[in-house]
């Protein structure tokens, strides 16, 4: 910047080294028109809007610590999504709001009546809607991918305690072309058994949280059940992925 003159470097993010287009330009307008081009529609299933919510821990903040939870499970809105309707029951995904209103007239017969779906089932989905490798090759890597940076931006903030943990509930919802964006990464992430998923899900989160806490920390080398390192600080200044 210099006084109101801008220059602005618009650089696409799926590629890396130059590969993608890069422009220069000093026109906000244009920054914004180049961006909205790129912009691919949201994902939906059966042309319902959803979100998927993924558990993650944090043992350690000091030397940062993360373990990423294998399963998950999809909140779908109760009615069918549009953007020309800004109404809460298409675009919120939070169980307690879409309770407030009944499921949409003509309802899809394969979309489930308590609007919550296992991540399992959200991957037969994908590989009949034509996406059979999304899941392992960009679902999972981009919401890894995401979280670690979202986490190492708030060390600073967060108060360590010695011996504690905390459970994260992070929020992601997908374009078109599968690829995760995270909405958001909630503290003390409700456990409440609201439906079947969440029932059998959170309980199984409680028991391999404490497998992971307790056990591991005696013993190193004791499994971890659906709990993945995907980050360990191995020194303050040495940052490393987990392999």
């Amino acid at each position: 910047m210099e006084g109101d003159h801008n220059l602005w470097i618009v650089e696409g993010g799926v590629q890396s080294c130059a590969r993608g287009i890069i422009t220069c330009t000093a026109r906000l307008e244009e920054v914004l028109e180049l961006a909205e081009r790129r912009l691919t529609p949201p994902l939906t299933i059966l042309g319902t809007e959803f979100d998927l919510r993924q558990r993650l821990l944090v043992s350690d903040w000091s030397l940062l610590t993360v373990w990423f939870y294998w399963d998950s499970y999809v909140r779908f809105c109760s009615r069918p999504f549009s953007m020309h309707c800004l109404h809460r029951s298409q675009h919120l995904f939070n169980v307690i709001i879409q309770k407030r209103w009944r499921l949409a007239r003509g309802w899809h017969p394969k979309l489930p009546r308590d609007m919550i779906w296992s991540s399992q089932q959200f991957q037969l989905y994908l590989q009949g809607a034509g996406h059979a490798e999304a899941w392992e090759k960009l679902i999972v890597p981009g919401m890894k991918e995401v979280l670690v940076p979202a986490l190492r931006s708030t060390q600073e903030l967060v108060e360590v305690r010695k011996g504690s943990f905390e459970l994260y509930g992070a929020d992601f919802t997908f374009r078109e072309n599968c690829q995760p964006w995270l909405l958001e990464i909630n503290t003390h992430p409700s456990l409440e058994p609201c439906s079947t998923v969440p029932r059998q899900l959170c309980a199984a989160v409680l028991r391999d949280a404490l497998r992971l806490v307790l056990d591991h920390k005696e013993n190193p080398v004791c499994s971890t059940s659906a709990f993945d390192l995907i980050y360990k600080e191995v020194g303050w200044g040495a940052l490393g992925w987990a392999p």
